[in-house]
């Protein structure tokens, strides 16, 4: 069935007009200026989740064990070490330290290569 032609006009006429709306917000998106608001307020956001964290750690958060326990070989920065903070002298409080594996493994390897490569080095010479 035929259309007006001034309904196929007030349809182009709208499309027009949602494609340039769609378009601003695409601009909006993509805009280096946009973009690096966006990401320093990210970085502000997660630095202020890490100040909380820490700050709850140190005044006797979940992270936080009693001074004197089993783990305090595993401690770190004890109460005499931290006269500044809330978990200073008397306090009792000792921050929980965990071990890193993956860095570990990182290092192990390295210190390996460098042996490996040091026995090799020597055999060269003396051969």
């Amino acid at each position: 069935m035929p259309q007006d032609p001034a309904a196929i006009q007030q349809q182009i006429e709208n499309t027009r007009a949602e494609l340039a709306v769609t378009l601003d917000a695409i601009a909006e998106l993509v805009s280096p200026r946009r973009v690096a608001e966006r990401t320093g307020e990210q970085i502000r956001n997660r630095a202020a989740e890490v100040r909380q964290k820490v700050l709850a750690s140190v005044s006797g958060g979940p992270e936080a064990i009693p001074a004197g326990s089993d783990d305090d070989a595993f401690a770190f920065g004890g109460p005499a070490e931290r006269p500044g903070l809330p978990g200073g002298f008397g306090s009792g409080l000792v921050m929980r330290r965990s071990v890193r594996w993956d860095r570990v493994a990182i290092a192990g390897t390295g210190v390996m290569l460098l042996i490996f490569a040091g026995r090799r080095r020597r055999r060269r010479r003396f051969s």
